[in-house]
């Protein structure tokens, strides 16, 4: 472990510190994490999976060794369980803009006109790799749309080049319900997603 900055400065303070203090401290510190972050834990940001352990476990270690290491600046205004959840705040804010800064690039949804985007891909000869793609992603509209017959008939229909207005004639219906039923195939599509 590197030493910061501020760790003579940290020191002087920490060895003040009794065994009670720190034990109170460490609960403080403990039902604070529990109470900032809920059930917050489960999936996302905070969740164990991300964090590589326990959500409090974590907090409460960055906190520890950013005081012990002296990369955090003890202010004398504050006490011990005072300065280590100004840490523990400061690092959960951190932990969620760093989450969502990867999720936004991560999880771009992108539209793409899915009759278009057939007619596209039939004019180009595909890669091995593409194909693979393409059936992959062929599948998983099939799956979120599995049980509506409706819906897979308009998708069969795409896959065969068939136009916006024939489809909708082969239905009986009109363009515009079309539109609705392929918004809904997209709405299925990403509750399966997400």
């Amino acid at each position: 472990m590197e030493l910061g900055k501020y760790y003579s400065q940290n020191d002087k303070k920490l060895v003040q510190v009794n065994d009670q203090e720190w034990k109170v401290a460490l609960k403080k510190c403990k039902n604070h994490i529990e109470w900032k972050l809920k059930a917050k834990t489960i999936s996302g940001a905070h969740s164990a999976s991300v964090l590589g352990g326990d959500p409090v476990e974590h907090y409460l270690g960055v906190a520890y060794e950013k005081l012990l290491a002296g990369d955090w600046e003890w202010k004398d205004e504050y006490g011990l369980a005072e300065q280590m959840i100004r840490i523990i705040d400061s690092q959960i804010s951190k932990q969620v803009e760093k989450a969502e800064t990867r999720k936004a690039h991560e999880s771009q949804v992108v539209y793409m006109d899915m009759e278009t985007g057939f007619y596209d891909i039939a004019d180009a000869p595909l890669t091995p790799r593409e194909e693979i793609m393409m059936d992959a992603q062929l599948q998983a509209i099939e799956k979120a749309i599995d049980g509506d017959d409706q819906l897979l008939f308009i998708v069969e229909a795409l896959k065969e080049g068939k136009k916006r207005a024939e489809i909708a004639e082969l239905l009986d219906i009109t363009p515009r319900q079309l539109d609705k039923l392929k918004e809904k195939i997209k709405r299925r599509i990403v509750d399966q997603i997400f």
